[in-house]
């Protein structure tokens, strides 16, 4: 394994909870398949958020800043992780550093977007598996 220092915000705090705390990693095999179908899985969903997105904001236009300031402040947190998810995809398929970093953003947005709406259980949810596989996955992005 190579040494990629933990450079951005709660990284160094996260790292070793899902590298050398956790008993299981996954087998080199695995990363690898990973590490090769993510950019390509993130091509497929982010266009499809961004239709849920906007249906759900077209239909809720006129509401959602008055009925639901929770909603609708998660929302914009979870567009910003939208084009953070956007951002990483090129540096995914190159296996660069850069985008890994921007699906790390992404990943913190997703979860800030889940706490700010009071959504603890999906919160917990995304910590665990995004952030497992995210972190197991992170040396093969120099």
């Amino acid at each position: 394994m190579n040494f990629i220092p933990a450079d951005k915000p709660l990284e160094k705090e996260i790292l070793p909870l899902f590298t050398k705390t956790i008993p299981f990693q996954l087998p080199a095999e695995w990363k690898e398949f990973i590490v090769k179908i993510i950019p390509w899985i993130m091509l497929l969903l982010v266009p499809l958020y961004i239709l849920v997105i906007g249906i759900t904001a077209f239909t809720t236009l006129f509401t959602a800043f008055f009925d639901h300031p929770l909603w609708s402040v998660s929302m914009l947190i979870s567009t910003a992780g939208l084009v953070c998810s956007l951002l990483s995809i090129k540096g995914l398929f190159d296996r660069k550093r850069e985008g890994w970093v921007w699906a790390y953003y992404a990943f913190l947005l997703f979860l800030l977007a889940d706490l700010v709406y009071l959504r603890f259980i999906d919160a917990i949810i995304t910590f665990l598996i995004s952030g497992y596989f995210l972190f197991q996955i992170r040396e093969y992005y120099k």
